[in-house]
């Protein structure tokens, strides 16, 4: 089904990453991998047979010794396990098994219906759906560093810079929060301020408002009728 290049990459190199970039950035692989995803999910996603069946349960009986069973129990213990686990796949089996050995209170077997409920709960991917992945993930790389590179670069003069710098703080003045600073500026009066007198303290528009106001005292004035 898969060349040997591409299997080795999809289903024996131990790290993803390194396993989709890589067919990403072969035409080659890439090509087959698109083609093959088809196949890879139905292959992730094919139920364990019998004889898959016994072989997963049955690599634990040196784990598990068996008792001696005639022929009728013998495939009446084998028929219960192929009706618990009717549907799932190989890999969800041995991870279901694997559950199994590592919980220290395990004696025995597991009973089938224990067996097919672990091996539901199982959240590790079997080698066919890690593989149907790195193809699909390879594929999609490759798509948008395609696009990255046939996007067209657009370079703007000064001119057109400064531009839409005008254009853009233009749009900011007439927001309404600008245009409520600009008129709280504009609203506000003016201090009094003016060249200050040689010898004074303050400007004379400064002392009138001040003496209007009762703040201090006018100032005497002199016999010509002009302030002191």
């Amino acid at each position: 089904m898969l060349s040997k290049p591409l299997a080795s990459w999809l289903l024996d190199e131990p790290t993803d990453a390194k396993a989709v970039d890589v067919i990403a950035k072969s035409e080659m692989l890439r090509s087959e991998a698109a083609m093959a995803m088809p196949a890879l999910r139905a292959a992730a996603l094919r139920p364990a047979s019998e004889s898959e069946v016994r072989d997963i349960i049955g690599s634990r009986f040196a784990t598990y010794p068996q008792p001696e069973r005639d022929t009728g129990e013998t495939a009446a213990f084998w028929a219960d396990y192929f009706d618990a686990l009717d549907g799932l796949t190989p890999a969800q089996i041995e991870a279901g098994m694997k559950a199994h050995v590592a919980d220290p209170k395990s004696e025995f077997l597991p009973k089938p219906g224990r067996l097919a409920d672990l091996a539901r709960q199982s959240t590790t991917p079997g080698r066919w759906t890690r593989a149907h992945n790195r193809a699909r993930a390879a594929v999609v790389q490759a798509r948008a560093a395609e696009v990255m590179i046939e996007a067209p670069v657009v370079r703007h003069s000064p001119e057109e810079v400064k531009a839409m710098l005008a254009q853009t703080l233009e749009a900011l003045s007439q927001t309404p929060t600008a245009k409520a600073l600009a008129a709280r500026q504009a609203a506000r009066k003016p201090t009094p301020a003016a060249p200050l007198p040689p010898g004074s303290a303050m400007s004379a528009e400064m002392r009138a408002m001040l003496e209007r106001a009762g703040t201090i005292a006018p100032k005497p004035q002199d016999h010509d009728g002009a302030a002191a």
